[in-house]
This record gives structure tokens, C-alpha cells and sequence, in this order.
């Protein structure tokens, strides 16, 4: 599970006559990774498309344009049409579709043009209906120069000092205006128009009153919108009745088109044709057979190589890398998305996804710790993964669905709380659902001879214990990412480099938890130190056999990356400390709604249930935020850092996939 599928890489040859009919049969497979053949290749070129390529691509540019002028868009919930009733109708269907909505959409485009134009017109006009003259007045003179425009400043007390013959018409705001002038001044007009920040406005080419125009302007406007408004129903009509064919039809001839466009990935001779493939070494026999019930002898396959997963000269070029196939089971395979974001797993490391799918719903659940947020994470999740379709929300779901699991599991036994709120009595006096309701909650359900318990922790009591759980969680993640490493290593390069690599880590961590041990007593209760402790004394051997062993693989490096180390386990204390800071919001806000505002009876009680709910929304927000990214950051800083290499290609199949047809 956790190693990608091993792969075969083979070689597909027969004569041109089969070309059409193997690549139908690669396509049923879908399980073959075509490798592109080179265009460069001696005695050999591209393949051309089939010759259903051509006529097929000319219907769906046509196709595809109508649905754009009707506005068709993917459908979810639709009834699926028959491949061989859409082969039979679809000429007749397109030319159909094309004579309806043709005279249609060429009439609105015109009206569209129309409208756009008068709206021009109008944007140009406007400004003139606040002057108190005809658009006649502003040309056909000799002897005068216009000046029509918008104007920052008010020129007029310039103008007069030092224009003599001029008239100026301003409209009320004073931005506006139409300065008529001697053509002898109109050289100086201008300059003093232009150090006022004038913006010229041609006069448009009209007769008579703006506001009359205007008003025409205005209503021909709304006649031609209206009629926009009756095509465009015409074409929603056309759309509910054709939607469902045109959808079919575009996904029929696509998939005509990408059938018919793959011998250009093959290389071809003037008789034959060649294929190079991956496929999953164990889809080899299902290809053998499919080729030899189908074709018999007439095609050759031969098998080219079995791909190591060890790390080997001559495989750095794009076309020799393995594709990678993971196969995880459900749930693990929801986690698939968050690796991707990072990078496909390399053919010859382990993939990632089982483990993030369990470290980050108990890193998720454990920081946020409560019953009360748990069970709102949990239904979002499901309704989330049962409605959406796109991987991201998918992946957002899933974190909230698991995360919410162990969120309640956590809230329940661990910390015994809902709402920031403890179950049963406290020792530290706070207010505990058990006071609220008036009902007596134990510390544990006892069932059988079980002692099941409701609550170990307080959050923020029980500080000290908690950030030593989360260091702990911290040192397993790392060991175990460091494991991962040693197999990852050990699979590319062998048992050597896994031992000068990772091996050497593993023992410098082993060899730090048991001296950090040592230290704790000393720190924590108050022991001394003994050289002769058996914690010590392993401890040190490790420790230093760990760093000599490193620094013979990776030299003087290893011991700049030892204070990396203890950063990275301290890292984890943040498992503690996001769920201390939500219980001490939690506690802030159930004081203020609970013993502050609550005993004042009345509507104090209604002003105290909201601000509680408003409170308890604001962490939940928070703690999804929070959680949700330190939960994922763990997993991609601290933990993948340790093993993961990434940038593999991964497995992308011959096949097709229909949405709006069924083949028959």
C-alpha cells in the first residue's frame, strides 16, 4: 500500500491498418501510460491523427460555439444519451441547434452593438444638457474658436483679466463648460483653460436641443433593452431544450477527437506504427491477452523492462521516469489530496498518504480537544464529503470529518469538557456542566470492571503534563519519519546510505529522548545527576555513536543540525498550546455569559446565551483556522522533512471518462 505499483515498460508494434483499433483497445484498458515518442527519432516520425479527427474537431468548434451563445454550462444531474443515438442525430441535431439560434444571437449581437453605441452617445451628450444652448450655436463660425470641455478650476476670473472678447457658459457645478472666444485669443483661452485643468469633450455631431436628443437617446435605449431582454428569453428556451444534447454531443466528439489525435503521441513509419507504454506489471498479462484475443498475431508486444525501484544511471530523462500508481483504501484515499499539494511520491519512495491520514485527525482532535466543537466538525465533514465535487473541498471535509472524530474523543476522555465547560465537578472551583445543570456527572463511567474515564487533563491546570505529551507525540512523529527515511534510502541507494543517512538520525534521537530523561529528573523532580545511570550512559553511547556515524556519511553538517533537531521536537509543544489558548477563550467567554450577565435574570439571560454563542463561534472558527494549519504544518515541516522527497510523475492512464453519455 504504501509503495507505488511496480512498473513495466513496453513496446507496442503492428501496421497501420491496427492503429485505429489498438488505440480503442488501449482506451478500454485504462491501464497503459503512454510514453510520448520522439519526434527525433531515426526512421521514424510522429503518427497522423485518424481520420475521424478532422471532420469530428470541425463539429465541435462549431458545437462548442453554440453553446457559448447559449450560455451552457456543466450540469450535475442530468440524463445520460446513448453514443450510438448521438452518431445517428448528431448532424442533423447541430444543424438543427445552428438555424434556430443563429438568427437569434446575430439580431441581439446587432442590438448589443446598437445599444452600446447610444450608450456612447448618451455618456457624450449629457454633459452639454447643463449648458443653455442648441448643439447648432457651437459650430460654423470664422471668426470664433469653441472651447468644450470639463475644467478643474474655475477659469472665469482669468479669462476676463486677460481675455477681451469672449463668452463662457458654466453649468451648475461649475465642471462643465463652453468658452466661445475670438480667434485671435484662442491661443492664450487655451493656455489659461489648460493651467485650469481642462479636459476637452468634442460637441457631437447632432442638431438641436440635448435634452431632446437625450430623451431619445433614453428611449430607444429602453426599447432596444427590452428587446435583448425577449432574445435572451428566447435563447434560456433554447437552452432548457437543447442543454442536455449539447452537453452530450460536446463530450462525444471529444472524446472522438482525443481518440483520434493520440497516434500524434506514436511514432509511425511509412507501414507500421510503434508505441511505447508503463503499465502496472500486474495489468501485464490483461494487455497480452486483450492484443492477442483481439488482433492475434498481427501485433507484436514486447516488454522492454521491468523498473527497479534503485536509483539508477540513465533515468533522468522525462521519458525513462516510471509513472507512479498509488492505491490507498478508503479513508486513507481522501488524505491522497494533501500529499499531492506538496508532490506526487517518487516511483522509489513510500507514499506518505496512510500516515498523514492517521497523524493529523489525532493532531486535529488533540489540540482542539471538546466535545462541543467536535460534533459540528464532524456533521460539516460529512455533509461536506457527501456534496462537493472539487478536490480541495473534498480534501477540507475530510480533515473536518476525522479531525472532528477525534476531536470528540479526545474532548470525552481526555479532557472531559464541552463548550470549555468540564463535565464533572472541579477542584479548582469553576463553573462545570455538572453545577450548571444541577446533575451529578462522575470522573468515570465504570463499565464492567472498566474504569472508563471523563476527563484525565484540565487545559490550563495540567500545563506541564500536557506539554510533556505533546513532546512525546513530537519524538514518535520523528522517529518515525526518520524510519521512513531509512526504508526510502534503503530502497534508492541500499543498506549503506540508509546507515550513513537516517540510521545515524534515528540513534542521535534515541540517544537524546534518554538523556532528556535524565535532565527532567534533575529539572522536574528535583534529582541528581548520576554518570552511572543506565539512561545516561546508553544514552551517550547512542548520541555519539548516532553523530559519527553521521558525520562520516554527511560530515561536519550533521552537527549543525543537531540544535534542528531539538527544534523540531519542541515544535510539537504547539499541540498543547493551541488547545490552552481556545480553553482559556472558552473560559473568558463562559465567565462574562455564565456568572456575569446570566444572574441578572430576564433578558440578561437572552444577552447571555448570545454572547455565549457568538464566543463559542469565534473559536470554532479559530479552531478550525488553528488546528487546521498546525495539524497540516507539523505534517509537512517536521515530519515529511525526515523522508520525503517527492516529484514523481504520476499515473495518468489511457481512458475515458463520461459524464453526459453511455456507450453501447
Amino acid at each position: 500500500m504504501l509503495l507505488p505499483e511496480q512498473m513495466v515498460r513496453v513496446l507496442v508494434v503492428g501496421s497501420k491498418d491496427l492503429l485505429e483499433k489498438t488505440v480503442d483497445l488501449l482506451y478500454q484498458m485504462e491501464c497503459v501510460h503512454l510514453i510520448d515518442f520522439p519526434s527525433d527519432e531515426k526512421g521514424f516520425t510522429l503518427g497522423s491523427p485518424l481520420p475521424a479527427a478532422s471532420d469530428a474537431s470541425q463539429k465541435l468548434l462549431k458545437l462548442r460555439a453554440m453553446q457559448k451563445d447559449l450560455g451552457i454550462e456543466e450540469v450535475k444531474e442530468i440524463e445520460r444519451i446513448r453514443t450510438d443515438v448521438l452518431a445517428r442525430e448528431l448532424d442533423q441535431m447541430i444543424e438543427t441547434l445552428h438555424q434556430e439560434i443563429s438568427d437569434i444571437v446575430e439580431s441581439k449581437k446587432k442590438i448589443e452593438v446598437r445599444l452600446s453605441e447610444l450608450e456612447q452617445e448618451r455618456k457624450n451628450i449629457e454633459p452639454f444638457v447643463a449648458l443653455p444652448l442648441e448643439f447648432d450655436l457651437y459650430r460654423g463660425y470664422k471668426s470664433l474658436v469653441v472651447f468644450t470641455g470639463y475644467i478643474k478650476f474655475d477659469p472665469e476670473g482669468v479669462i476676463r483679466e486677460s481675455i477681451e472678447k469672449f463668452e463662457l457658459f458654466k453649468s451648475k457645478d461649475g465642471r462643465f463648460i463652453a468658452l466661445f472666444v475670438a480667434r485671435d485669443e484662442a491661443e492664450e483661452a487655451q493656455r489659461i483653460l489648460v493651467q485650469h485643468g481642462f479636459s476637452e469633450l468634442p460637441v457631437p455631431p447632432r442638431s438641436g436641443r440635448p435634452e431632446e436628443i437625450l430623451r431619445s437617446i433614453v428611449v430607444e435605449e429602453e426599447t432596444l433593452r427590452k428587446s435583448i431582454a425577449d432574445l435572451s428569453e428566447k435563447l434560456g428556451k433554447l437552452r432548457e431544450k437543447h442543454a442536455a444534447f449539447a452537453l452530450a454531443a460536446e463530450e462525444h466528439l471529444s472524446i472522438i477527437v482525443q481518440k483520434a489525435e493520440t497516434p500524434l503521441r506514436v511514432g509511425a513509419s511509412a507501414h507500421s506504427f510503434i508505441i511505447e507504454a508503463w503499465i502496472p506489471e500486474k495489468n501485464l498479462e490483461q494487455l497480452k491477452k486483450t492484443f492477442a484475443d483481439s488482433l492475434g498475431e498481427r501485433i507484436y508486444v514486447e516488454i522492454l523492462e521491468k523498473r527497479e525501484r534503485r536509483v539508477a544511471e540513465g533515468h533522468e530523462d522525462e521519458r525513462d521516469e516510471a509513472p507512479v500508481k498509488v492505491e490507498n483504501p478508503r479513508p486513507f484515499n481522501l488524505f491522497e489530496y494533501l500529499v499531492e499539494l506538496i508532490s506526487t511520491p517518487r516511483y522509489n519512495e513510500l507514499d506518505p498518504t496512510p500516515l498523514i491520514s492517521i497523524f493529523f485527525p489525532i493532531f486535529f482532535g488533540l489540540m482542539v480537544g471538546d466535545v462541543g466543537y467536535g460534533i459540528p466538525f464532524v456533521i460539516l465533514g460529512y455533509l461536506g464529503l457527501k456534496k462537493c465535487t472539487s478536490n480541495e473541498w473534498r480534501t477540507i471535509a475530510t480533515m473536518l470529518f476525522f479531525g472532528g472524530i477525534f476531536t470528540i474523543i479526545f474532548g470525552l476522555f481526555m479532557f472531559g469538557e464541552a463548550f470549555g465547560l468540564h463535565f464533572a465537578p472541579s477542584p479548582h472551583g469553576e463553573i462545570t456542566w455538572s453545577s450548571l445543570l444541577g446533575i451529578e456527572i462522575p470522573h468515570h463511567i465504570e463499565v464492567g470492571a472498566l474504569s472508563i474515564p471523563l476527563g484525565l487533563f484540565s487545559k490550563l491546570h495540567d500545563v506541564k503534563m500536557l506539554l510533556y505529551i505533546s513532546v512525546w507525540i513530537g519524538i514518535i512523529h520523528l522517529f518515525v519519519g526518520y524510519a521512513l527515511g531509512f526504508i526510502n534510502v534503503t530502497i534508492r541507494h541500499g543498506l549503506r546510505h540508509a546507515v550513513l543517512e537516517k540510521l545515524c538520525w534515528l540513534l542521535i534521537l534515541v540517544g537524546a529522548v534518554m538523556l532528556g530523561l535524565v535532565l527532567l529528573d534533575g529539572l522536574v523532580l528535583s534529582k541528581p545527576l548520576v554518570m552511572t545511570d543506565a539512561r545516561m550512559i546508553g544514552g551517550l553511547t547512542t548520541l555519539i555513536l548516532g553523530i559519527i556515524i553521521g558525520f562520516k556519511g554527511e560530515g561536519a553538517s550533521v552537527i549543525l543540525e543537531l540544535p534542528g533537531l531539538v527544534s523540531n521536537i519542541m515544535s510539537y509543544s504547539r499541540l498543547a498550546a493551541i488547545g490552552m489558548s481556545k480553553a482559556g477563550m472558552a473560559l473568558a467567554f463562559n465567565m462574562i455569559a455564565i456568572e456575569m450577565i446570566a444572574p441578572g435574570g430576564g433578558v440578561m439571560v437572552a444577552i447571555a446565551f448570545a454572547v455565549f454563542a457568538v464566543g463559542h463561534m469565534m473559536i470554532f472558527i479559530l479552531a478550525v483556522i488553528s488546528a487546521g494549519l498546525h495539524g497540516i504544518r507539523l505534517q509537512y515541516v517536521e515530519f515529511f522533512t525526515k523522508f520525503y522527497e517527492g516529484g514523481g510523475l504520476k499515473f495518468n492512464p489511457l481512458r475515458i471518462r463520461r459524464k453526459y453519455t453511455t456507450e453501447v
